[in-house]
């Protein structure tokens, strides 16, 4: 087997944000546009009708789009779910961004989105991880990976409860599986972590945020990428996901191994030289951080920056 892995990053990407709304939009895209915060609003005006920003409308029963399975992030979301899934109408938000425009573009697409659904009083939903989007005042001005662009969460704690095994045996179960949604849009493949027992779920979590994280500056240069199968993850890099400045553990970096399970898709997993088991290693290898941390606020923009 290779000890490196080849992919290709591609001149262009595209991604999509869906507003699902109950009546047709008359006159919408500048109207909606203008409320836009001040990085977002001359570019969205100056790009809508292009590629870079292209708004169309259809009836739900006809759209090309398919919100079945749009989902919040809380219980409290519920509500916005079925809303999603009764829309008569689909308002749809598509971007094609060359690496130059990454992940700005993505930003002011996500902005204009989010601006036309409060303009309807509609819900927002990002096809890529299939997440309805959060409420806010606006788009951040600056970008982090943390920043609900990644599509992955937690599962449901213990398996919703049908997992009864101890906690404190380490290799006791293998529920939990994670997934992200949304990589390809930066133009990288999905990560993706399996048969990790419910204790560690969260470490588990934490190692794919880190090394989907370390693998994001890739997603900028196009064309033929070859890197080793088994990267170091550091606190940096776990601090950069969260857009933090101090790094989240200082301590020795962590190494996981890379196996491709499809085009787009890498398996992540312990080094070679690990004897043991993955929910072993996650247990033995890893700082405490990565056990502790669900949420990590941004560190403040510097006054004039």
């Amino acid at each position: 087997m290779s000890e490196s892995i080849s992919f290709t990053v591609p001149e262009t990407t595209t991604s999509c944000f869906v507003v699902a709304s109950d009546h047709a939009p008359d006159d919408l895209p500048v109207s909606a546009l203008r409320p836009l915060a001040a990085p977002f609003t001359v570019e969205a005006v100056e790009r809508l009708g292009t590629s870079r920003l292209a708004v169309t409308s259809y009836p739900a029963a006809h759209s090309p789009w398919c919100l079945d399975h749009a989902a919040g992030t809380t219980d409290d979301d519920i509500a916005l779910e079925e809303r999603a899934l009764s829309a008569g109408h689909h308002i749809g938000v598509t971007t094609a961004l060359p690496s130059s425009d990454r992940p700005y573009g993505l930003q002011l697409a996500r902005a204009a989105a989010r601006s036309i659904a409060e303009h309807l009083d509609a819900v927002p939903v990002d096809l890529d991880t299939g997440q309805i989007l959060s409420s806010r005042s606006g788009e951040a001005s600056s970008f982090r990976l943390a920043d609900d662009w990644l599509g992955v969460w937690l599962p449901p704690y213990r398996d919703d409860g049908r997992c009864k095994t101890s906690e404190e045996d380490v290799d006791a179960c293998d529920c939990v599986e994670l997934t992200t949604k949304g990589l390809t849009r930066f133009a990288l493949p999905e990560l993706r972590m399996t048969r990790v027992s419910c204790p560690h779920d969260l470490a588990a979590l934490n190692v794919l945020r880190t090394t989907a994280q370390r693998l994001l500056p890739m997603g900028n240069q196009p064309g033929g990428h070859t890197f080793p199968r088994e990267l170091t993850l550091t606190g940096e890099d776990f601090s950069a996901f969260w857009g933090v400045r101090d790094a989240l553990w200082t301590g020795d970096p962590v190494t996981v191994r890379l196996t491709p399970s499809g085009p787009l898709l890498l398996d992540v997993g312990p080094p070679d030289c690990f004897p043991g088991t993955l929910n072993e290693w996650l247990w033995d290898e890893l700082p405490p951080v990565l056990y502790d941390l669900l949420s990590c606020g941004p560190d403040p923009v510097p006054t004039g920056a």
